[in-house]
């Protein structure tokens, strides 16, 4: 199993069935979405929609198509799209579903008989982390994602914001990109770097490009 972070905007996404578990995996993806990136493509077949999924199509942010899918053309659907969710609450249209899905160059997402699978996701301070178990325990990986979640504080998205400049502050003064990464892992391991954190970012961010414009560049 491969982890990767794909890039969805202005590609088709198409779920199937408009319930709990697609009302989470729909919200998980517009969660994770890059405010510069472009708008997901989202768009939901079903006969029914959870409130929450009938208030994000107000907002414009998905569409909605009522309709009956065992009445509906499965390839027309389908077509076109990037990527599939499978949700609805019968299994046997499910399978319907995976089956057309297959004569598709799409990436599926159908409990464990698709070839993507969304994980656990933390999208806090700045840092995207994703937790899964292979869908070997759904719950311990909704547990984790809360013990990793509590470990990112204010201090820990204001070093990632220095970090993100420092960066750039070190490619404009040194070519090597080895020493470039000694000198960004260094700050992180230095005890005075993080206390300067007490301070506001931009005095925190001050203070710690002296610290290395002192000791390390």
């Amino acid at each position: 199993m491969l982890p990767l972070y794909v890039d969805v905007s202005e590609k088709r996404i198409v779920v199937f069935g408009g319930g709990a578990v697609a009302e989470r995996k729909i919200c998980q993806i517009l969660d994770t979405a890059e405010e510069d990136e472009g708008k997901v493509n989202l768009e939901v077949y079903s006969f029914d929609f959870t409130p929450r999924i009938e208030e994000l199509r107000e907002k414009g942010e998905i569409q909605c198509f009522r309709c009956d899918l065992c009445d509906q053309n499965l390839e027309e659907l389908i077509k076109g799209a990037f990527l599939i969710l499978i949700c609805t609450g019968d299994d046997t249209l499910n399978e319907r579903i995976l089956k057309e899905s297959a004569k598709f160059d799409a990436l599926v997402n159908y409990r464990n008989a698709g070839d993507t699978f969304m994980a656990s996701v933390v999208n806090k301070g700045g840092f995207l982390i994703s937790v899964s178990t292979m869908g070997k325990g759904p719950a311990m990986a909704r547990y984790m994602k809360e013990k990793i979640s509590a470990l990112i504080g204010e201090e820990e998205e204001k070093m990632l914001y220095i970090q993100s400049h420092l960066r750039g502050y070190l490619k404009e003064r040194i070519k090597d990109e080895k020493s470039r990464r000694e000198i960004l892992n260094r700050v992180l391991s230095d005890s005075e770097c993080w206390a300067a954190l007490d301070e506001p970012v931009e005095v925190a961010e001050e203070r710690i490009l002296r610290i290395v414009g002192d000791r390390y560049a």
